[in-house]
């Protein structure tokens, strides 16, 4: 029987660290606000990396919507400009806000109308592949 659990605790020793890292992002306040029927929408989150290592979220869908993706808002020349980007990259130990006027996720081509308290499943998805569920709620458009 020690013949078997020596390999097995020094295997479980070995891939224990690739699991903790599986699960290094948390992602928090969730949202979306409301935007008339047919319109382009965003997301908005905080998304913390607790993990050892960066990790780039690169890619994304969400059910309800034609394509989905990475965006910045940005000041130039005194107007403000949406641009998507390739990568959201979130350093260890560090939490990446994706709120109004910055960072966020862009739900475009909606399929059906979306109101204050549906929530909207979306799915991240990172350089290596890995999926991350999660739900974003609608909320009234702040003004």
């Amino acid at each position: 029987m020690l013949r078997t659990l020596i390999p097995l605790s020094l295997a479980l020793l070995l891939i224990a660290p690739a699991l903790a890292e599986k699960d290094a992002l948390r992602f928090t306040d969730a949202w979306t606000p409301e935007a008339p029927p047919g319109r382009m929408m965003a997301g908005f989150m905080e998304i913390h990396n607790t993990g050892s290592e960066p990790v780039a979220i690169v890619d994304a869908r969400a059910d309800g919507f034609g394509h989905v993706e990475l965006h910045n808002t940005t000041m130039e020349d005194g107007v403000m400009r949406m641009r998507r980007i390739d990568a959201l990259t979130i350093e260890p130990g560090q939490t990446l806000m994706l709120e109004p006027g910055g960072l966020h996720v862009m739900l475009i081509e909606p399929q059906r109308s979306f109101r204050d308290g549906d929530q909207i499943a979306l799915v991240l998805i990172d350089d290596d592949g890995r999926e991350y569920s999660l739900s974003s709620e609608v909320r009234p458009r702040r003004r």
